[in-house]
């Protein structure tokens, strides 16, 4: 384990100021200086300061890699770093004369109670992989750079990358992407460009503020998701995919979401995902660079950083619900077979991409790359919230060829139960009470008419409620569901003075 600032020789440290103590707003400022001077490793992010921590672990096949997680700064930390970096003098007033002493605990603690007039430098990520920056231009120099206020340390060696690569240059670089993934049984194309797009979106993270969830989904365990998972993740950080499994309700999933963010994990999988993948704290995180979250270990809402975070899930047939839907991509595995588990691959995909990750790295960008230097030509049609990545990496796709992996999320929404769901109900309410506003009605003539001999419609008002049938409960649903469209059709509502609401289903 090394401390970042360990790596600057004793030559190259400036000499310590000597302070001595007085006032302690004087004291902590002076101490804030020094360390700044001394260009300690000493960042803010989410709104507390942090430290990076460079670890060689082991990866796979034998080989090493460096990892970088963020560490809190506490006042014993914070004392100390002042002990190494300044010289605390107090008067002793009985021989008069300024005497060596160690830092007091009051200015380390005075200097962290600072939050929101700190000096020390923002970031909003750690990477261990050189990245893009949003204006096009890559990020290969290890430190912080301070037009994405991302922190790379410890990048792997990369082969030059031209100013302006070619098309052919990028087409050179897909096809070794691609061999990486000929043995994965991808159900079609889409899944295929889904799974390259995993591969391009962490090196190219800094481009963009957020990128869609890549989701690998497949009909039997056994079928390559977890394997895919690692070719990604080593190419993009090195080691094997980190993997944690979702919690048993929203709110925990939250916590342990933010305890990752927290540690500034560039890579973050939720695996196995048997429920449904959904929640809003997950909608949030992936759609947000900057949110508000509840804390493993804390009572209150920490603010957390996912500039530099890219999410990952995977499991056997997910299902996407709600929202998700516009926030993920998926690649579906399907091998076919009966026993999937038993397949050989002839080929090491993560052994290939360990031998000699730099080359895949620059391969990523080389894509990116060309398409910025080629003009951005023929730019898919925007997605919401995630244009960035939509303008580099899904574009860059597009451009040399591959399907559009924006195309899963259409089979992702029809497989949604929530959709489903009010398909079933407009589709039953159309064929029941008729469509129009010349066919509107209240919540109990609605439910009159499904009492009246019409059980398909009666079944159809309890599967949606999910409780016992009344106005209250279906006008509760019908709320949250008005104005959605399935299939070109819509609740829709008009309410009166006295509170009385009539609905009916139109086509749009």
């Amino acid at each position: 384990m090394t401390n970042v600032a360990e790596l600057i020789s004793p030559s190259q440290r400036r000499e310590p100021p000597i302070i001595q103590l007085g006032d302690i707003s004087d004291n902590a400022t002076r101490g804030e200086r020094a360390l700044l001077d001394a260009e300690v490793d000493v960042y803010q992010y989410g709104g507390n300061l942090v430290r990076p921590i460079v670890e060689t672990v082991a990866a796979a096949n034998g080989h090493k890699s460096a990892v970088v997680r963020l560490e809190p700064v506490d006042a014993v930390y914070l004392r100390d770093l002042l002990a190494r970096y300044a010289i605390f003098q107090k008067y002793r007033s009985r021989e008069k004369e300024w005497a060596r002493c160690d830092p007091p605990m009051d200015v380390a603690k005075t200097i962290l109670a600072r939050t929101g007039e700190w000096h020390f430098q923002t970031i909003v990520g750690v990477l261990t992989t050189p990245t893009m920056r949003p204006d096009g231009s890559l990020l290969t120099r290890p430190g912080y750079d301070p037009a994405t206020q991302l922190l790379l340390l410890a990048p792997p060696k990369m082969p030059a990358i031209p100013a302006s690569p070619s098309k052919a240059d990028a087409l050179h670089s897909l096809s070794l992407l691609e061999d990486l993934l000929t043995e994965f049984p991808f159900a079609d194309d889409v899944s295929k460009s889904v799974a390259l797009s995993a591969l391009i979106t962490p090196i190219a993270r800094g481009a963009f503020p957020v990128a869609p969830m890549h989701v690998f989904s497949a009909p039997a365990a056994g079928s390559g998701k977890s394997y895919l998972s690692d070719v990604v993740a080593s190419a993009a950080i090195g080691q094997l995919m980190p993997v944690m499994a979702a919690g048993r309700n929203d709110e925990e999933t939250e916590k342990r979401l933010g305890a990752a963010l927290m540690a500034g994990q560039p890579l973050i999988s939720i695996d196995n995902v048997t429920n449904g993948l959904g929640g809003d704290a997950l909608c949030i995180a992936i759609e947000r660079s900057s949110v508000r979250m509840r804390i493993l270990g804390l009572s209150e809402n920490a603010r957390v950083e996912a500039r530099g975070t890219t999410f990952f899930a995977s499991g056997n047939n997910i299902t996407i619900i709600g929202d998700m839907t516009r926030r993920v991509i998926t690649a579906v595995l399907d091998p076919e077979i009966e026993r999937p588990e038993l397949r050989v691959f002839r080929k090491d995909p993560v052994a290939m991409v360990m031998s000699d990750r730099g080359a895949y790295v620059a391969a990523a960008l080389t894509i990116c790359r060309a398409y910025v230097a080629a003009g951005r030509p023929q730019p898919a049609k925007r997605l919401a919230s995630f244009e960035g990545w939509s303008d580099v990496v899904r574009s860059a796709l597009i451009w040399l060829g591959k399907a559009d992996p924006v195309a899963s999320m259409e089979r992702a929404r029809e497989l949604d139960p929530q959709t489903v769901e009010l398909r079933a109900m407009l589709e039953a309410w159309s064929s029941a009470v008729g469509m129009g506003v010349g066919n509107s009605c209240t919540c109990a003539q609605a439910i009159d008419t499904a009492d009246g001999d019409n059980p398909e419609f009666l079944e159809a008002l309890e599967t949606a409620t999910k409780q016992k049938l009344t106005a209250g409960t279906l006008g509760a649903w019908l709320q949250r569901r008005r104005g959605t469209v399935v299939d070109r059709k819509r609740f829709a509502v008009e309410s009166n003075k006295k509170g009385g609401s009539k609905w009916w289903v139109e086509e749009v």
